[in-house]
């Protein structure tokens, strides 16, 4: 069975790279597809240059979407809302 879950969140502060780094080891351990969404664009956010460009392209109190699908996608939604 698929899981998926998704929540919208705003983009409170600027991260920087160390940040965004210490985000991508941490979605290294669980086992689930991440997908970034904001206003139609969709990116994958399994590799750390998806990430970064993403991040990049965010304002401060943009909103923002994670969707996250797969076995530990309950899991790791409630591990990382501590970074945004």
């Amino acid at each position: 069975m698929k899981v998926i879950q998704s929540k919208t969140l705003t983009y409170k502060e600027p991260i920087n790279l160390e940040k965004i780094n210490e985000f991508f080891n941490k979605i290294k351990s669980y086992q689930f597809n991440l997908f970034l969404s904001k206003q139609g664009l969709l990116t994958n956010g399994k590799t750390l240059a998806s990430l970064v460009s993403f991040f990049l392209i965010l304002k401060q109190g943009d909103s923002f979407m994670l969707i996250l699908e797969g076995k530990d996608a309950n899991q790791a939604l409630e591990s990382f809302l501590d970074f945004f």
